[in-house]
């Protein structure tokens, strides 16, 4: 992967953001909540820059408490939250300005289909009980990464992929093929995630989302982010006028043991959630 055309172009684009080399043992650390210690958490957080702040900020909506501290905060946090805060403030280093360097492609339309992913994600997490709903709505926020990566560094390469899925009505995947040499975003997504010594969950989750009877670690995880996926594609496909319906997710289904009506209630209820919740995920914390 490391020597394919596409992926050195992005290099070389002096455009992709550097992420602390903390954030991925942090990420590992809280993710297993139970085993870590309140002391290897501060350590290893006093070592990013900024999130300090960005914890004690998200903690001042909550409490009236006077918290000076990232201990203070981790406390009062708790682990989930402050997990799901620090995936939060990586993603906003991901965007290096509120307008990206796309000219064609919709940004603010596909973070509507990030969003209804993660809102799917929860919703079949939920009912399963497979993996924790509120890590899943989390990840649904950055299962699409490589997509981000795309308008950072090379994204004429993207809004020729916005350009022939909207105009020629051809599937995003199979547009991203045409334009990338036999790539996605998926594989970009998932190459970015181990460079940054991410978690294993979080790589197979955003590398093998449209695959998710590749062999893996986290096939829970994979399986349900593949369905909200695809729930919310075609979500967004209707969001840009086009009459794409993905149908291949009844295996995927079955496999969780879910029923057509919960899947399609789900579907009917999407727009009216994703409305709901747009707007009040702040990357700014």
């Amino acid at each position: 992967m490391h020597n394919h055309s596409i992926i050195k172009l992005i290099q070389q684009s002096n455009y992709l953001p550097e992420i602390p080399k903390e954030f991925g043992e942090i990420l590992n650390l809280l993710l297993n909540p139970r085993d870590y210690h309140i002391e290897d958490c501060v350590s290893i957080l006093s070592k990013i820059k900024g999130i300090e702040g960005v914890l004690i900020k998200a903690l001042s909506y909550k409490t009236n408490n006077k918290i000076k501290t990232l201990k203070e905060a981790i406390v009062y946090l708790g682990a989930k939250n402050t997990r799901m805060i620090a995936i939060a403030y990586i993603t906003r280093l991901m965007l290096p300005d509120k307008y990206g360097r796309t000219k064609e492609f919709n940004r603010k339309t596909y973070w509507k289909h990030c969003l209804g992913t993660s809102v799917a994600s929860y919703f079949i997490a939920s009912a399963t009980g497979l993996c924790d709903r509120d890590r899943m709505f989390t990840y649904g926020l950055i299962h699409d990464i490589g997509i981000t990566v795309l308008d950072i560094c090379i994204p004429s390469h993207l809004d020729r992929i916005y350009s022939i899925q909207t105009q020629q009505g051809v599937h995003q995947i199979v547009a991203e093929k045409i334009v990338l040499e036999g790539i996605t975003h998926a594989d970009i997504g998932m190459w970015i995630c181990k460079e940054w010594r991410l978690p294993v969950e979080i790589c197979d989750i955003v590398g093998y989302h449209h695959t998710p009877f590749v062999d893996n670690n986290s096939k829970n995880e994979v399986r349900i982010m593949h369905l909200a996926d695809t729930i919310s594609t075609n979500y967004y496909e209707r969001l840009l006028g086009n009459n794409n319906s993905l149908l291949y997710y009844d295996k995927t289904r079955e496999l969780l043991k879910l029923s057509k009506e919960f899947v399609e209630n789900i579907a009917n209820n999407l727009p009216k959630e994703v409305d709901r919740i747009y707007g009040t995920i702040d990357f700014e914390i």
